[in-house]
């Protein structure tokens, strides 16, 4: 079975371990994974994942060109494992010429954090990377929702949407992590967004996480574990518990993803 998990971020190992504490701490959860590319090699092929689509987050736009190099360097050491976003912040002074060299990567998206990044999801900085990304068809992978900060608010990216509508989105933790239940009354139906189950199948039970799949519908949902946030053999359980068809399952786990990457067949 191919599963591929569209949420995984790494670090550089001397700075892994303070990065994943960080996190721990700006989320109050506990991490038992230290972020690093070795550790994810080794618990997905435990969890039986394909591969992963890896990145991680520039809290600052003078840390944007070295995380990228790093994640860069990651998928060329790892090309059967790894497929990789990039880091962007919308103060970046140079923004377009990053943009060109992730694609030059070979990089199909940018994966951005709002709250740790602190921007508005509907800033006038944002929406210029929203059009340049668009303009270049990079794919936006963003943290979505948290009840203490009014940054990636659901209603937030639909007006970013609204003003970039070909820009196509991933709305992470179900386009709204700890308002998972509201999130979707915002995204759902819009063509160009989708969602990943990362840091969400803890939280819902089965059949209530079932109900939010089918309100964006199956097609429009991807697998993803957030590592290191979870485990990825903890969370591919979580994932098998959810009562969903097999050809649901099939589709979240790896053909939707690979249908907005242009790797299957639409």
């Amino acid at each position: 079975m191919t599963i591929i998990d569209t949420h995984a971020h790494i670090y550089p190992d001397k700075i892994a371990l303070r990065a994943v504490a960080s996190i721990g701490d700006f989320y109050d959860i506990p991490m038992g994974l230290d972020g690093t590319v070795d550790t994810l090699l080794k618990v997905g092929e435990e969890a039986g994942i394909s591969r992963h689509l890896v990145h991680s987050v520039a809290l600052t736009w003078e840390r944007v060109h070295s995380i990228n190099d790093f994640i860069h360097a990651s998928v060329e050491a790892h090309p059967d494992r790894f497929i990789g976003f990039g880091a962007m912040h919308p103060d970046h002074p140079e923004m377009d010429k990053e943009l060109d060299r992730l694609m030059s990567f070979g990089f199909r998206g940018v994966k951005l954090h709002p709250d740790t990044q602190r921007f508005c999801l509907d800033d006038p900085a944002a929406i210029r990377l929203f059009e340049a990304m668009a303009e270049r068809g990079l794919i936006l992978l963003c943290h979505m929702g948290d009840y203490r900060y009014p940054y990636s608010e659901p209603e937030r990216m639909a007006r970013a949407l609204d003003r970039v509508p070909e820009l196509k989105m991933i709305g992470a933790h179900f386009g709204g992590w700890s308002i998972w239940r509201d999130a979707w009354k915002t995204l759902a139906g819009r063509e160009n967004v989708f969602v990943d189950s990362s840091s969400s199948l803890y939280a819902l039970e089965p059949r209530e996480a079932v109900d939010i799949i089918h309100r964006y519908g199956a097609e429009k949902v991807f697998f993803a574990t957030d590592y290191p946030m979870w485990n990825p053999v903890e969370e591919l359980a979580r994932f098998h518990a959810l009562p969903l068809t097999e050809a649901e399952r099939d589709m979240i786990l790896h053909r939707n993803f690979e249908r907005l990457i242009g790797e299957a067949p639409a």
